[in-house]
């Protein structure tokens, strides 16, 4: 019999085939609103802040197609990461595919060799990509049974599919360190065979260990630091994202936000904020500002203040605007070097857009 903790990590990797529905029958806006009352000024000729664009994909057709800007088509896109020369990598949900976008909008397929077991990519949820053009990727092989997969492909065209320690290990996202050469990974460790005192959420360098596993200088948040019986008793680690000032601020469930510094204190952020469902979280270089992809929405916090920014809209057509007038229903994001624009991916209207700060 599963246990409750695979139970909620069912109800998690769900929320990612319901989206769509959710959001194009989405009746009542008031969820989305923390503070909607936007002062929109021009600060430059060519567009006002808080304008979302489409990158790429059409929201009126979903697919499979290369092509530039809206010839371009998704389904599914989950994960992305943005490199120092504009282009973009996309982690596509139902295509299996890894797509990049390179400036001015032109989408290629990747092509992803198969690793030594003879199986080709499925469900690839995470891509990040390291300066020297490895590509890391978090896939959910087998969507039935929970089957994760890592692969680190090369340059050279190699696949690694390191180990993982357990089958009942998952992980959900990857975070690059700022200041060293990897990355940082999150998930939970299940248990569902009661042997372990129950799920614990796990946070670890993305590196192999000297058996060629993935996964080391496993980091637990103590229950005891935790907030409320969903978070003690289903503890994941959803989202993670590693701040200049030395903070890792990790998603819980999808529902609460903590920060962890390098002393290891573990503090919850936004006590009294009820969140929908958080999939993304990103932080400026000074750590003043945190945008956070909650429910479809993007809000900011800054300066003790918690704004919404742009969000799910009536008609419902994934339509690019201004503010509440564009439709959006972001899930991941990447935040541009000078920090004035949030690229994302629209999962439920299975395109690519960004939003203009300033």
């Amino acid at each position: 019999m599963k246990t409750k903790a695979y139970k909620m990590l069912l109800c998690v990797m769900l929320i990612i085939a319901a989206c769509k529905k959710d959001f194009k029958n989405k009746k009542n806006e008031s969820d989305f609103t923390v503070d909607d009352q936007m002062k929109v000024t021009v600060i430059d000729s060519n567009y006002l802040p808080l304008t979302v664009k489409t990158i790429a994909g059409n929201p009126a057709a979903p697919g499979y197609a290369d092509g530039s800007g809206n010839q371009a088509r998704f389904n599914g896109p989950w994960g992305i990461d943005l490199m120092d020369d504009g282009s973009l990598y996309v982690a596509e949900y139902y295509n299996h595919k890894i797509r990049k976008i390179t400036p001015p909008n032109i989408v290629s397929t990747v092509n992803i060799p198969q690793s030594s077991d003879g199986v080709p990519l499925r469900h690839p949820i995470i891509v990040k990509v390291a300066k020297d053009g490895t590509i890391n990727i978090i896939a959910l092989e087998d969507e039935n049974i929970f089957n994760y997969k890592v692969l680190i492909v090369k340059p050279n065209g190699q696949v690694i599919t390191p180990k993982l320690h357990s089958s009942e290990h998952f992980y959900q996202d990857l975070a690059k360190d700022p200041y060293n050469n990897f990355y940082w990974m999150c998930g939970v460790e299940t248990d569902r065979v009661h042997t372990k005192g129950g799920p614990k959420a796990i946070v670890e360098k993305f590196l192999l260990d000297a058996n060629g596993v993935i996964g080391t200088d496993t980091y637990t948040p103590p229950k005891e630091s935790l907030t409320g019986p969903s978070d003690k008793e289903h503890p994941t680690v959803t989202d993670i994202f590693c701040g200049y000032n030395g903070v890792k601020y990790l998603v819980v469930g999808n529902k609460h936000i903590y920060k962890l510094t390098p002393s290891g204190q573990l503090t919850l952020l936004f006590p009294n904020v009820q969140f929908t469902s958080i999939h993304s979280i990103v932080v400026t270089k000074d750590s003043r500002t945190m945008y956070i992809a909650d429910g479809g929405t993007i809000k900011s916090y800054f300066n003790g203040k918690l704004q919404y920014l742009v969000g799910p809209h009536l008609p419902y057509d994934g339509g690019d605007g201004v503010g509440t007038s564009a439709d959006v229903a972001a899930e991941h994001m990447a935040l541009s070097k000078d920090e004035s624009t949030i690229y994302f991916t629209d999962y439920a209207n299975d395109t690519v857009r960004k939003l203009l700060l300033r």
